[in-house]
């Protein structure tokens, strides 16, 4: 049987369909191999990545742990020179507390009312004549009046809401915010705590 003209020309198209459908199936099985690589390598680099944050973040905590150690072996030596003589010793000790007291994740309040610091902290809300360290004594306090119930009644035990008051009339606006915001903690801490904040004044000196 002759082939005509038309039907070879059909035949070799058919073929060259053939071709080209050929080489698009295996483009799309390359291209589908080299997707699925190109997935798997981002999914191992991702759970590296996520390994390493991991491990960094791990590290940084074991880092933090081993300065707070460092830094709450420091507290006697601290306390010391908070209660000694030399108004440089108290200006660094008091700055060292509130700093200590001001970090951000779990902040060793207890620790420091523990070492016996409270009492001292209160009374240098009285230093009138050393508004730096009565600034660093107010906020040091009011990190402390920002814990639990039991930690906030400490600084209330020292004698800490009329002393914050009294604060409440400095010339130094730094030193009269810090003792609004203490006294925020202090009376926001239960309806008792609220009472006391109210009798010792509070609310009138805000007024004025």
């Amino acid at each position: 049987m002759f082939r005509t003209k038309t039907s070879t020309v059909r035949a070799f198209k058919k073929g060259l369909d053939a071709e080209d459908a050929r080489r698009k199936r295996e483009d799309f099985a390359i291209s589908l191999g080299k997707n699925r690589r190109d997935e798997q390598m981002q999914k191992r680099r991702q759970l590296a990545e996520g390994r390493i944050a991991a491990a960094d973040e791990m590290e940084g905590q074991a880092e933090g742990q081993v300065d707070m150690r460092a830094e709450l072996a420091q507290l006697p030596a601290m306390l010391a020179a908070l209660r000694s003589a030399d108004p440089a010793q108290q200006y660094q000790a008091v700055c060292a507390f509130r700093k200590l007291l001001s970090v951000e994740h779990n902040p060793p309040i207890q620790q420091v009312i523990d070492c016996g610091a409270v009492p001292r902290l209160v009374e240098m809300l009285s230093w009138f004549h050393n508004d730096r360290i009565q600034f660093e004594a107010a906020w040091a306090l009011t990190n402390i009046a920002s814990g639990t119930q039991a930690q906030t009644r400490s600084v209330i035990a020292a004698g800490g809401i009329r002393a914050f008051v009294s604060l409440l009339g400095s010339p130094k606006e730094d030193v009269k915010e810090q003792a609004v915001w203490a006294l925020g903690n202090i009376a926001g801490d239960s309806s008792d705590a609220r009472n006391q904040v109210l009798q010792a004044g509070a609310l009138n000196m805000l007024v004025k």
